[in-house]
């Protein structure tokens, strides 16, 4: 071999070797620029409706362009299709039984759990997340961490509404303010996208271009907004300094097993997800992976991208090794759960358990899938081999049971003291046991589910008389089973009858009979508390509120509801104490905020009122609220602020320049002494047309000029 040929043969072995080392380096901005970070977290995002994934009706070129250049997961698995469990096993790296959130509304994340955000923040990142849903707001806990957690979901929007949501255009409104003021420390940016969650309810350019499909049409707005994010990023040149993480916290389902929307079940359709890494320490060419893995792998991946130890309860696994390409992905089995049929309707809790191409489920009817030969999970193979059927629930047994000596919290349930009750606490009952196929199973209770949603439609149809006779019914035939559907059922017959002491009755028998499930009970406590309160039966409301708090300490609209009966009752500091209460509860809320400022001002606390009106002030949609501006200003004049007073005159008649806000901003000028520029400003109140002011202003209008105009003399 010549000089030359030995010269070329070494430069290839350099650069496979220079190749080698950048692409399984694990961290390779972080000794001079450490790597930004950007989650973004689609809420109800099924897998396989993304281009990437291989739905061709879908339109998606952001999401499906970024997967070009990035790693992509074929099997990623919610351990829950739930938005808040599923959320807090992202940013913890642990599975819900372990963190204890196992459902929407009626959790928070302890304290104690250590979070993304907060190891982040610990390296000195900028932490902020920008959130879409009610159900992740700052009340819940995932807040912990982050610099700023912006869940503001409408500036008026009513205190306690867990529907509460905003659209992908103004999540990008926000990330545009968010991007506007950035320093120049590294970032970890959570941005989370509502939109897919029912109701779909795309813009019409959407719904047309997805021929129909209401669906599609919201994944492919989100899309829009996300590759609106990544232009933008691209622009101040920051996506190349930039770990994008792409994910969905579960999926939907379409009627495939009976179910329309999330859950009840965990079937694939449900907890299949799509994950995405893009990154400069990543390979650049578009990079497959078939190995099942789960959402909890997320946080030890960031981690170990960004060179930095996962905390020693994650339970998660870095990904780092199989994107690099430097080693396989582990072959693990995966933990499935859905508690939503227990807590809301008494059913049996669902848990699972994924080995290989198998899929188990535990139910009184149970499941066990070849996921591989069988991807729709139509053919039940629990009885054709039930030996592989009781290895896995003997797997998912002991798994489970491993769980108490790993720092799980168990919310709101005591463990027993024989090991089944422990495993039931922790809400697995095996389906070979007795206790495990006496429950209702989901595919059961679906049944009367379905059967409920088409009284409810019939009701809407004005078919009260049978409506009514069928929830009476149903209350019998479902004793045993204590199934709260029929009770609700009843309650919109009787409202919309308007039998109010029937309704009441119906509302109190629930609230007893579901007494030992705090999720069902406080819900017909709460409709009961509206009821009493909207009638004036202030006692009642009192003592109920007083029963609910001990089981919610946090209930927002309770704890506004009382606030509202001691400004009734001109009790200014109590109705201060209960607000404050609410507004800490659901922080943000521009309606709470209001009261609290209202009620410092009844009890003197000018400077105090002043500072939480221009707090709200800074928030987002409290710009044009001309009542707080002029609120602000009259603040600013009991505070001694003429100055400042003036300013949010300024900015009242900015927004709207009525006669009224003109009159009202020359006499604050007058005020302070400016008698030219009161002048001027009243003369303008004065002629405007159209005019708003009464001739009782008028006459005062007057009077002030004349005063001003000796004085300038």
């Amino acid at each position: 071999m010549n000089k030359i040929k030995i010269l070329a043969l070494l430069a290839v072995v350099l650069l496979v070797a220079a190749a080698v080392f950048f692409l399984t380096r694990p961290a390779a901005h972080t000794a001079t620029a450490p790597l930004n970070v950007l989650v973004i977290t689609i809420d109800t995002m099924r897998a396989d409706r993304l281009g990437c994934y291989g739905d061709h009706h879908a339109k998606t070129p952001a999401l499906d362009d970024l997967a070009a250049k990035g790693v992509l997961f074929e099997n990623c698995y919610s351990p829950v299709p739930l938005t808040l469990p599923a959320h807090c096993s992202i940013f913890s790296g642990r599975w819900p039984l372990a963190h204890g959130v196992r459902n929407n509304g009626s959790y928070k994340l302890d304290a104690e759990e250590v979070t993304l955000a907060e190891k982040l923040k610990q390296a000195g990142y900028d932490t902020t997340a920008l959130v879409a849903a009610y159900v992740l707001k700052s009340k819940f806990g995932l807040d912990q961490g982050f610099d700023r957690y912006n869940d503001q979901l409408g500036y008026e929007a009513q205190a306690g509404n867990i529907d509460a949501e905003i659209t992908a255009d103004r999540v990008y409104a926000k990330f545009k303010d968010w991007l506007e003021h950035k320093d120049d420390k590294p970032f970890f940016l959570w941005v989370h996208f509502y939109d897919p969650h029912k109701p779909y309810a795309p813009p019409a350019d959407y719904l047309q271009a997805s021929a129909g499909d209401a669906y599609r049409g919201e994944v492919a707005y989100v899309d829009f907004h996300v590759g609106c994010m990544i232009a933008d990023l691209k622009e101040r040149r920051l996506i190349e300094h930039t770990l994008v993480v792409i994910t969905g916290d579960h999926g939907e389902a379409f009627g495939e097993h009976r179910e329309y929307g999330h859950g009840i079940f965990c079937y694939e359709e449900s907890v299949k997800v799509p994950l995405i890494f893009i990154s400069p320490v990543l390979p650049k060419k578009s990079t497959r992976i078939h190995a099942r893995v789960s959402l909890v792998d997320i946080m030890p991946t960031v981690l170990k991208m960004l060179g930095k130890d996962s905390d020693k309860n994650c339970q998660g696994l870095s990904l780092l090794a199989s994107m690099t390409g430097s080693k396989e992905a582990v072959a693990r089995s995966i933990y499935l759960e859905s508690m939503y049929g227990r807590e809301l309707n008494n059913w049996a809790p669902l848990t699972g358990w994924l080995k290989n191409h198998f899929k188990y489920i535990s139910l009184p009817q149970a499941e066990l899938y070849d996921l591989q030969a069988d991807p729709a999970e139509k053919t039940n193979l629990f009885y054709k081999n039930n030996r592989l059927a009781r290895q896995m629930d003997d797997e998912l047994a002991q798994w489970v049971g491993s769980q108490q000596a790993r720092n799980v919290k168990v919310s709101r349930t005591a463990l027993q003291a024989d090991d089944k009750k422990k495993l039931a606490a922790l809400g697995y009952i095996s389906s070979f046991a007795s206790a495990g196929r006496a429950g209702t199973d989901p595919k059961t209770g679906i049944g009367y589910q379905i059967r409920f949603s088409e009284l409810i439609a019939a009701l809407d149809r004005g078919e009260t008389a049978r409506v009514e006779a069928e929830a009476l019914r149903l209350c019998d035939e479902t004793a045993a089973l204590k199934l709260p559907l029929p009770y609700i059922l009843l309650n919109y017959v009787y409202e919309k009858k308007q039998q109010w002491d029937k309704l009441e009755a119906n509302l109190r028998l629930a609230s007893e009979k579901f007494s030992d499930n705090p999720a069902q009970t406080l819900n017909f406590q709460g409709n009961l508390l509206e009821f009493y309160f909207s009638n004036g039966k202030v006692g009642a409301v009192e003592q109920l509120a007083a029963v609910m708090l001990r089981l919610d300490p946090e209930r927002t609209r309770v704890l506004e509801i009382l606030g509202e009966i001691n400004e009734k009752r001109r009790d200014w500091p109590a109705a201060l104490n209960w607000y404050s209460q609410a507004q800490k509860s659901e922080s943000g809320n521009a309606r709470l905020s209001k009261k609290v400022i209202k009620m410092l001002t009844k009890t003197g606390a000018h400077q105090a009122a002043l500072a939480e009106s221009e707090a709200l002030l800074r928030t987002e949609g409290a710009a044009t609220d001309t009542d707080l501006l002029f609120t602000a200003a009259m603040l600013a004049i009991e505070a001694g602020e003429g100055t400042r007073s003036e300013s949010y005159m300024l900015r009242l008649i900015e927004v709207e320049p009525t006669a009224q806000h003109w009159f009202d901003y020359a006499l604050v000028t007058g005020r302070n002494g400016k008698y030219s520029e009161a002048i001027e400003r009243m003369e303008k109140a004065l002629t405007l047309s159209p005019n708003n002011l009464d001739a009782e202003r008028r006459r005062a209008a007057a009077k002030a000029l004349q005063v001003w105009k000796a004085r300038r003399r």
